[in-house]
């Protein structure tokens, strides 16, 4: 296993999520872990696990799969299963954006304690492209998503699958006005919360020519795998993904730090 190849580290970003909701109704998405820097300006980093709000929509409880860590590699085949409430799932969500954000720094450390850490790698806020380098984009990038498709992944590894498509729309514009864009690939239920990349290896495409290098960014997460909707017809997945943009994340995600690190103040005796 080549661990400082970038494709390597993106497999260990995500991990399934299983939900049951509070009517027995049980299904699958992806989630994924984003570190922010913590507010107090210390080196520290906030986990935090994202997926998509209508994921968590009703939950009861869920169930999220981490490969366990020896010596700082991934342990072959030794998965770490972790139920969670379903008040902790959806204590912080944003149904306008469709996105979910469980703190998890208590729960890694309480694998860490019990001498079964987790082996993991996160979207750093370094990889979000700011406006300027998202405006210098072409129409039509290649993107790379990673996750669950239909539950589906390596159950003896416990990786994910790596797929691969086009933006479907220009990742400079907002689709239908939303911080969205969509894209050409295939994309089915599961895939939901998968983390979206433009990940280029030895050179790519740039407005002044062919730029020799690599490049990733992290442009947002699948919300919603669209169908054919016409009438008479019965619906048919169109191989396109919804995408919100990384932006709109951080920004919810940084709403929730602050809530997170904000002392309370206690009531009057």
């Amino acid at each position: 296993m080549n661990l400082s190849d970038i494709s390597t580290q993106l497999l260990y970003t995500t991990m399934p999520i299983w939900i049951e909701q509070e009517n027995g109704d049980q299904f699958s998405g992806t989630s994924f872990i984003l570190s922010l820097p913590a507010p107090d300006g210390t080196a520290n980093q906030i986990p935090l696990l994202i997926t998509n709000a209508h994921v968590v929509t009703n939950a009861k409880r869920g169930r999220v799969d981490f490969v366990e860590r020896a010596d700082d590699l991934p342990k072959q085949g030794a998965r770490l299963r972790v139920e969670i409430p379903g008040a902790a799932l959806t204590a912080h969500i944003s149904d306008k954006d469709d996105l979910a954000i469980i703190p998890i720094a208590g729960l890694l450390n309480q694998l860490e304690n019990h001498g079964s850490p987790a082996f993991f790698r996160s979207v750093s806020i370094d990889l979000f492209p700011k406006e300027a380098i998202v405006n210098e984009l072409a129409a039509m990038e290649q993107i790379t998503f990673i996750g669950y498709p239909s539950g589906l992944y390596d159950e003896h590894n416990f990786t994910p699958l790596i797929r691969q498509g086009i933006t479907a729309t220009p990742a400079w514009n907002d689709y239908q006005g939303d911080p969205a864009f969509l894209i050409d690939a295939g994309v089915f239920p599961g895939s939901s919360g998968s983390p979206v990349f433009i990940m280029n290896q030895g050179s790519y495409a740039s407005k002044t020519g062919i730029t020799i290098g690599s490049r990733l960014l992290f442009m947002g997460i699948l919300t919603e795998s669209i169908t054919r909707t016409e009438r008479q017809l019965p619906p048919v997945f169109l191989g396109i993904g919804k995408v919100i943009k990384a932006q709109r994340i951080r920004e919810f995600a940084e709403s929730v730090v602050d809530v997170l690190t904000t002392p309370t103040t206690p009531p009057n005796p």
